[in-house]
């Protein structure tokens, strides 16, 4: 089954479930790196995070390839956050960075998906390739909150959503948990993100991948595309409801991803 890219994803499958809370609200009660992270997120730019335990030669090796990678951009801003200061113990809780090899560098979007996590060592690659397109980081936002995710890829001048993907999100049985995130076939921001997904750019009507938490990409396909076969589709996957006793739960590599 294939999984939808993302750097580091092992590291991701151990951080709490409160990492993808949203902080506090009232910036009154934010500390430094919370501040510098919502103000990152307000000016649109990716955080990345840099938590370490002492000034050792591996985070100033560490500290060095961000500054390097990152000092041209403006749309990335770099927080240092030292693990014993007590006054980011909130934001070290909600990363849970006392359990990764440090340091570590996570990789916030603005809309607040982990787009990455580095463990001891990154390359100048593995930083750029943490900054993704809008719809990327939608995806990734809507499956690190346990949802499930109906991209549409949208030729030009065709706003229509096929009819399977409007059924399949009415549906009452899906409703309440599934995403449809468009994005356009000839947007280049979006080009490597559906390179990654090998999602045809050329069609007269839209293309659809279908996703599941916490990555799994259930297929591709053609704008006719029906509620019943994204039914099955997810069904097969064992992601159909959250009933852990219903018969269609079992490991999702059970099922090749499908294209129609």
């Amino acid at each position: 089954m294939t999984r939808f890219p993302i750097t580091a994803a092992l590291f991701l499958a151990f951080l709490a479930p409160s990492v993808f809370a949203n902080p506090a609200d009232g910036s009154a009660e934010l500390s430094p790196g919370q501040k510098a992270v919502r103000a990152a997120a307000a000016q649109s730019q990716f955080a990345f995070i840099l938590f370490y335990r002492t000034n050792d030669e591996p985070t100033g090796n560490m500290h060095q390839t961000l500054q390097s990678t990152l000092a041209n951009r403006n749309d990335v801003v770099t927080i240092p956050v030292q693990i014993s200061d007590t006054a980011e113990q909130d934001l070290i809780t909600q990363f849970d960075a006392t359990r990764l090899p440090l340091p570590a560098v996570a990789v916030l979007a603005p809309n607040g998906a982990i787009t990455s996590v580095f463990p001891q060592r990154v390359a100048p690659q593995q930083l750029t390739a943490a900054i993704v397109s809008s719809g990327q980081a939608a995806c990734l936002k809507a499956l690190q909150h346990q949802r499930i995710v109906l991209l549409c890829v949208q030729p030009e001048g065709n706003s229509e959503v096929p009819e399977g993907v409007r059924d399949f999100q009415a549906d009452d049985l899906y409703k309440n948990r599934t995403d449809v995130i468009h994005v356009q076939a000839n947007d280049p921001a979006e080009a490597r993100c559906l390179q990654q997904l090998r999602l045809r750019t050329d069609q007269p009507n839209p293309v659809v991948a279908f996703m599941a938490p916490p990555g799994v990409m259930l297929g591709a396909f053609n704008a006719n595309v029906t509620m019943e076969i994204l039914a099955q589709k997810l069904a097969a996957a064992g992601k159909c409801c959250d009933d852990a006793n219903c018969k269609h739960h079992r490991p999702a590599s059970s099922a090749p991803p499908q294209r129609r």
